[in-house]
């Protein structure tokens, strides 16, 4: 367990961002309509030492909240993570901490959100605070040999803290602790990226992995019988998107993991699931992160071939005696060669 560090805090960041509209009728009574608008926190990270550069400019985004209350957050760009973990080894005798770490927490635990039973990450910052996280603080950070104190940013304020409608694409990134549950016989599911494939009958939107022949659907019913709950589903078989129930046609719920909603209207960001792990349903936080978009440049190369025809003067002395005509004409050299 890493030794413990001073905390400081210039400024405390925003948190989130509300708009509200009211319309009044009189009619006798007052009615008041009230529209809320959240947007997710996001902020940059600088100040990191040069061994971990490779989190230098990072831009992080909230993702949702963990079981003890703390709002957790994921690099945009690739798999970093901010969150709180009450102990980071498991051990319910360690110290508090806000951590910066390449494995993804598991939101439904209090300690341990890693599931390593160790503390390793990049960087700490030792604190019970699980609502505020410092816009400027010194955290300590590994830098390659030893522990050190570095201040670390996390700017809220650029341009780019704008971009969060640009980040809702149509895939989504599956991530679990598959073998941390000794379920190690679906850890192939792990990292897939879902793309948007359309609508079902029922208008409930599916998706299939990039590179594999996995599906995530909403079925109202996997067995088709009547009383079975509606479900988002993880399944190896095609969704028929002809159907409204049993989309799989097995007349069976047979998948990989379902999670019993009534919202179909997009699987959840952050759930437990139920897993099929060694012949028996486990329960297990699934995350789908919704990547970011991503804009292809094509430049194309124009190649533009010129020739350049060169105009000789063939103009010839008197001395030569030959008619300026057939210098005009280009014969002059010619004739010139003959009479030498």
């Amino acid at each position: 367990t890493s030794s413990t560090s001073a905390t400081s805090s210039t400024r405390t960041s925003s948190t989130r961002t509300a708009s509200t509209t009211s319309t009044s009728t009189y009619t006798g009574t007052t009615l008041v309509t009230e529209t809320m608008t959240t947007t997710p926190m996001m902020f940059k990270l600088s100040g990191v030492c040069k061994y971990k550069d490779f989190l230098n400019g990072l831009t992080f985004r909230e993702e949702g909240t963990t079981v003890s209350g703390a709002r957790y957050f994921k690099a945009l760009e690739t798999d970093q993570f901010i969150y709180h973990d009450m102990d980071c080894d498991g051990g319910s005798n360690g110290i508090k901490r806000w951590i910066i770490d390449s494995d993804m927490p598991d939101p439904s635990v209090t300690e341990d959100l890693d599931r390593d039973n160790k503390c390793n990450y990049h960087a700490r910052l030792d604190t019970p605070n699980i609502t505020d996280l410092p816009s400027a603080g010194v955290w300590q950070m590994w830098c390659g040999l030893n522990w050190v104190d570095t201040v670390l940013y996390l700017d809220t304020n650029g341009d780019w803290a704008n971009m969060d409608g640009q980040y809702e694409s149509n895939v989504l990134e599956l991530k679990g602790h598959f073998a941390q549950h000794n379920c190690s016989q679906q850890d192939d599911l792990n990292n897939l990226q879902f793309e948007l494939q359309g609508n079902t009958k029922g208008g409930f939107p599916w998706y299939k992995a990039k590179t594999a022949e996995q599906y995530i659907y909403f079925d109202l019913s996997c067995s088709g019988a009547v009383g079975t709950p509606a479900r988002w589903v993880i399944d190896k078989d095609a969704p028929n998107v002809n159907l409204i129930e049993d989309l799989d046609g097995d007349r069976n719920c047979s998948y990989h993991a379902h999670v019993q909603t009534t919202d179909g209207k997009a699987p959840p960001k952050g759930a437990m699931w139920e897993v099929q792990c060694n012949s028996s349903w486990t329960d297990m936080w699934l995350a789908l992160f919704r990547l970011p978009v991503t804009t292809t440049t094509k430049t194309k190369t124009t190649t533009t071939s010129t020739t350049k025809k060169a105009k000789v003067d063939m103009m010839v002395s008197s001395a030569t005696g030959l008619p300026h005509g057939l210098a005009v004409l280009g014969l002059g050299p010619l004739l010139l060669w003959l009479l030498c």
